[in-house]
């Protein structure tokens, strides 16, 4: 058994599972001591890595990305969705006349702090999600990983980015014995994009399987979690929490580990 299965978002494939462990144990033990939790001493953690999955020689290096790579559909409508959630002092158009609302949009990130305002940063995010969603072969990868960490039997399963819609795939298709509590932590799922993508069946519930508890966490600054709250869209029992991260650094998983209603969260998950 563990205490906590951790599946990461995008922009990892350069990673390792690891690095990963090394970076996301510390920052979650340095917010559970800020609340004195007494899970702070013994917490164990598994990691559910497949950033390495992104390195098989079907992705082109995200130094190389530009505006024109992006496909239409899906990509390009997530781009646009993603600039609608940076804050309104950011305005498109500002630097020269783009007429359409994917130039505008990539406008406006590049004058953001999101991704660094470096297209071909956003542009690797996007496809890495399109990939996820829509390589049937690549998503089948991904959720074995998943379900080879859950074999662990977590009490508390924390997903971030990328790694919140690959948690919730998994929770709402697999029945186990022991059904963990979920956290999600700058979460793209309230995209009506990705919404669209679950293939949710009508008469199923949008609460994911038989998690015991839902606590969705989302910054301010992130526009990844540009809708901030899950409830209205997925279930009332989802405990939506905000939170405030440094700008630059908004979306970052560390951000999200160390902020105290992640530690507060948790806490109270791990009983």
């Amino acid at each position: 058994m563990v205490d906590i299965v951790a599946v990461h978002g995008i922009q990892q494939h350069r990673s390792s599972r690891t690095a990963m462990h090394d970076a996301w144990l510390p920052a979650i033990v340095e917010g559970l001591r800020d609340v004195r939790s007494v899970h702070a001493a013994s917490l164990t953690l598994e990691c559910a890595f497949y950033g390495h999955e992104y390195n098989d020689g079907k992705s082109v290096g995200e130094s190389n990305y530009a505006a024109i790579d992006l496909e239409p559909g899906f990509e390009e409508e997530l781009v646009v969705a993603i600039a609608a959630g940076l804050p309104e002092t950011i305005t498109a158009g500002t630097k020269l006349y783009l007429p359409t609302a994917l130039q505008k949009a990539l406008v406006a990130i590049q004058e953001s702090s999101l991704f660094e305002g470096v297209d071909s940063a956003l542009i690797s995010f996007v496809k890495q999600v399109n990939r996820y969603l829509h390589d049937a072969e690549f998503h089948a990868r991904v959720q074995e990983e998943f379900s080879r960490a859950m074999a662990r039997s977590p009490r508390l399963v924390i997903g971030h980015s990328l790694g919140s819609v690959v948690a919730y795939d998994w929770l709402q298709r697999n029945r186990i014995d022991n059904p963990p509590a979920l956290i999600t932590v700058g979460s793209p799922l309230g995209f009506e994009a990705i919404r669209r993508r679950r293939h949710q069946p009508q008469d199923r519930s949008r609460w994911p399987g038989e998690v015991r508890a839902w606590t969705n966490i989302a910054a301010g600054h992130d526009a990844v979690a540009m809708v901030k709250k899950l409830a209205p869209l997925y279930h009332p029992e989802v405990v939506d929490r905000p939170c405030t991260n440094e700008r630059r650094t908004a979306h970052a998983a560390v951000s999200y580990l160390k902020n105290v209603n992640t530690a507060r969260a948790i806490d109270e998950m791990l009983g």
